[in-house]
């Protein structure tokens, strides 16, 4: 809710809900010989704790551990100034956790460029 700003809490579980099941039918049911499927984490711990993104990462790897994950480095542009970047040390700690939680093909993107396979 802290990211979307929705305000109906019921609303967003279903939205997350839903989100979860998306990416689960999608991995059960595409041709990795025919589609590229990638999952993208936006990470700030402005609206994200470790342990919050240690359980996506299980919940993923729980799903398919190969599946390749990108791990952004979320920063606002034009909006929630009170917002900073992510350093380069806290993107490798968070990509660090993507990877001890299962996963086995991380990409992060840094402010010096990305890190990963």
């Amino acid at each position: 809710m802290k990211i979307t700003g929705l305000t109906d809490e019921k609303l967003a579980k279903t939205y997350l809900k839903n989100s979860w099941n998306a990416v689960k039918y999608i991995l059960d049911n595409y041709y990795p010989d025919k589609v590229f499927l990638g999952i993208g984490i936006p990470y700030n711990s402005y609206f994200m704790s470790w342990e919050e993104l240690r359980e996506m990462g299980e919940k993923i790897a729980s799903m398919n551990n190969e599946v390749q994950v990108c791990l952004l480095d979320y920063f606002p542009t034009f909006r929630r100034w009170n917002m900073s970047r992510p350093s380069f040390k806290e993107i490798i700690k968070a990509r660090n956790i993507l990877l001890e939680s299962g996963l086995k093909t991380v990409i992060a993107q840094t402010e010096i460029g990305h890190i990963g396979p």
